[in-house]
């Protein structure tokens, strides 16, 4: 039972990511920067999961926002990678250490930015300077990391309230 509510949990994350970034984050920016909600899903979800279950639902959010974005499947490469190294990581890091979601969010945003910059300038030809990068890079950082600390308080108080009541359950 237990497993299924996570399950839900988990689907209602990413429905919420998927909107809040489709309606909301892709109309309004903030320095040029827009906050990526499904990387941060892809974060959180790493938080609370396993290495398989990671790997798998960050495939599944590339291959949508591919889909979705017309990202010629390189978000799909982005994304697993992206959740295959959160859940390898994922037994090395405590959740509730501030630090660890810091790091872990930093590595993350860098990856991908340095994976769609590598896109774009072999697939697409164009030419980005470092600069704007390392500029892009230290922004989206900063908007991210605010973004999955609050994702993740409210994702691990729900999932927190389903361990407790499942612990009240005696079968």
């Amino acid at each position: 039972m237990k497993r299924v509510l996570k399950a839900i949990c988990t689907m209602l994350l990413f429905i919420f990511s998927l909107l809040v970034q489709l309606f909301l984050f892709n109309n309004m920016s903030l320095f040029g920067v827009k906050p990526n909600m499904l990387l941060i899903s892809v974060i959180v979800v790493s938080l609370y999961t396993s290495i398989y279950s990671t790997t798998i639902y960050s495939f599944i959010v590339g291959v949508i926002a591919d889909l979705i974005f017309g990202g010629m499947g390189m978000f799909t490469v982005s994304y697993t990678a992206i959740g295959m190294l959160l859940g390898y990581v994922n037994g090395n890091y405590m959740k509730e250490n501030y630090v660890s979601i810091i790091l872990l969010t930093i590595i993350s945003v860098v990856l991908f930015e340095t994976i769609q910059y590598i896109q774009s300038m072999v697939l697409l030809s164009k030419y980005v300077s470092l600069i704007f990068l390392l500029k892009q890079l230290i922004l989206s950082i900063l908007l991210n990391v605010v973004f999955v600390f609050i994702i993740c308080f409210v994702f691990g108080k729900i999932i927190g309230f389903i361990d407790k009541k499942q612990n009240k359950i005696y079968w």
